[in-house]
């Protein structure tokens, strides 16, 4: 009742305003696991030309640019309140070049061929409302060989309609 009343899950897919602000910290605390095992699988190094795509408060950008001090990172979201957030958290590295972040749709990237070499998402697949023209845009974006790396959380882990429920997987 309480998530229809809000409209949560168009909050998730695309935060606005006061709540989507609240969202985002929701976001930045509940699912530190996912971002720090997603930035492990990627096995980043310091060179890499970096992707995230529903970057969301930008956790995962900061863990990242530890580990890719002479490469690229770069992250486009859906929602301005997110690109807001995430530009906030990683002001430094977007000041000195090594993080941009891009206010843009999964299905219409703006960003050159072959550009990255590894790309991931966390937990946004689930809102793509054309996943597979997604998917070939990253793959567009992807130099050949690149790495994608999805990560998502089991419908059956979802939290409930109580927004104190936590979201995460620690199990990761």
């Amino acid at each position: 009742m309480l998530n229809k009343f809000l409209n949560l899950d168009r909050q998730y897919r695309q935060p606005t305003g006061l709540l989507g602000r609240y969202i985002g910290r929701q976001m930045a605390r509940d699912h530190l696991p996912e971002n720090e095992w997603t930035v492990e699988l990627l096995q980043p190094r310091p060179d890499d030309h970096i992707l995230e795509i529903g970057f969301g408060p930008g956790v995962a950008i900061e863990q990242l640019t530890h580990h890719v001090p002479q490469g690229r990172i770069v992250g486009v979201d859906f929602s301005r309140a997110m690109v807001a957030a995430a530009g906030r958290r990683n002001a430094q590295v977007i000041k000195r070049g090594q993080v941009a972040l891009h206010w843009a749709d999964v299905t219409q990237l703006p960003l050159g061929d072959a550009s990255f070499d590894k790309a991931y998402s966390i937990h946004s697949i689930y809102f793509w409302p054309q996943p597979e023209k997604a998917l070939r845009e990253i793959k567009r974006v992807l130099k050949v060989g690149g790495l994608l790396v999805l990560t998502v959380l089991p419908k059956e882990k979802w939290g409930t309609d109580n927004l104190a429920t936590p979201v995460g997987t620690p199990e990761c």
